[in-house]
């Protein structure tokens, strides 16, 4: 399956500073993020952005001045400092939901693509286009073995959902909604956009945002016996079983909706809407 360029330039990469003694800019990464657009209700040509990520990512970023590397429409990646006086938002009702994101409009000369909330998958969407266990799943972020010297580049990884979200699953941030992908997890994808494309019987079908990725389901040591243990066991002691967690794309947009972050929308849609209306002509009036 040809993943589509233009998703890998919803990501940017999400880090700490390092800065070294020869006076350039470095970052020890931390995770990814990717930029989400709500359309202003009632306004064309007018949306809202926010920088989405996995809350653990956010977490660690949470109070210290981190930076956002991104790429140039005019050639090569700058890294944004941020995080003085920032606010994180997350789920409104559920500490379990790995999701977290911040209002952003990127300056001018970043490059990037936003993902609309018209391409998040929805209950009704999987209904009426029959989204389940085989469908293909691509993911797309940050490779911390080889981010780009020159400009951020994003890895794809490819997959498959293994298991639809049905009850809660077991993670290290307690039971969560959650879709199971078939598709090995590494550093620096946590926070990653994770998309699924429709089976159609013949070419290839839409895609949606299925959700962000969380990391990859693995096996505590005291858990591991010989039907898990062998080639599949990782340094510390670990398994990595190859299969993927993603927050449901309908979670970020409860993170979204939430009331405070809503009602801000809408004061700003109104006061926008003020704006663009045509000065009275006093010419008029009787």
């Amino acid at each position: 399956m040809r993943v589509p360029d233009e998703v890998r330039e919803c990501v940017v990469y999400l880090g700490l500073p390092d800065d070294s003694p020869d006076d350039r800019a470095r970052m020890r990464p931390v995770g990814t993020a990717f930029f989400v657009a709500m359309p202003a209700e009632g306004l064309e040509n007018w949306t809202y952005i926010y920088l989405v990520t996995a809350k653990h990512v956010a977490q660690r970023l949470e109070g210290r001045g981190f930076v956002i590397r991104v790429n140039l429409r005019g050639g090569g990646a700058a890294f944004v400092r941020s995080g003085e006086g920032l606010r994180w938002w997350y789920h409104p009702t559920d500490a379990g939901v790995d999701a977290a994101l911040f209002p952003w409009v990127p300056p001018e000369e970043v490059e990037h693509r936003r993902v609309p909330t018209e391409m998040f998958l929805t209950d009704e969407v999987v209904r009426s286009k029959s989204i389940g266990a085989g469908d293909e799943v691509f993911m797309t972020g940050l490779f911390a073995q080889f981010a780009g010297s020159q400009r951020n580049i994003p890895i794809v990884r490819m997959g498959s959902i293994a298991m639809m979200p049905q009850e809660p699953v077991p993670t290290s941030l307690g039971n969560i909604d959650a879709y199971l992908i078939e598709a090995r997890s590494i550093g620096g994808l946590s926070g990653s956009p994770a998309f699924v494309r429709e089976t159609v019987p013949l070419g290839l079908g839409s895609f949606y945002l299925l959700g962000l990725m969380h990391g990859h389901w693995d096996i505590p040591p005291e858990a591991i016996d010989d039907s898990v243990a062998g080639d599949h066991a990782e340094e510390h002691g670990r398994v990595n079983m190859g299969i993927a967690i993603v927050v449901p794309a309908k979670k970020i947009l409860e993170v979204i909706n939430q009331r405070e972050l809503a009602d801000a929308r809408r004061d700003a849609t109104e006061a926008e809407k003020r704006r663009r209306q045509p000065p009275l002509d006093p010419s008029l009036a009787d």
